[in-house]
């Protein structure tokens, strides 16, 4: 199964591209947003509960959190 980690996956690019890679069943979601100006969680409420979805608050510019991440969830595809 394909795995994507999607940075500001709360904005409204990101969350389109979110909805439409869990609708298509097309694989895994790691959403990794700052939640800052344009980031909202609202934008993924829908999937909250979702088996393939899973979200962390953070700044991708955190360099502790982004290399913790990778190993785990093992991102097949990265977009920003």
């Amino acid at each position: 199964m394909k795995r994507f980690l999607i940075t500001g996956g709360a904005g409204f690019i990101g969350g389109n591209f979110v909805a439409k890679v869990l609708r298509e069943e097309l694989g895994k979601v790691l959403v990794l947003d700052k939640l800052t100006y344009a980031g909202h969680r609202a934008t993924l409420r829908p999937w909250e509960g979702h088996p393939a979805y899973h979200f962390v608050q953070g700044d991708i510019g955190d360099r502790q959190l982004v290399q913790r991440l990778l190993p785990e969830f093992r991102p097949t595809y990265i977009v920003n």
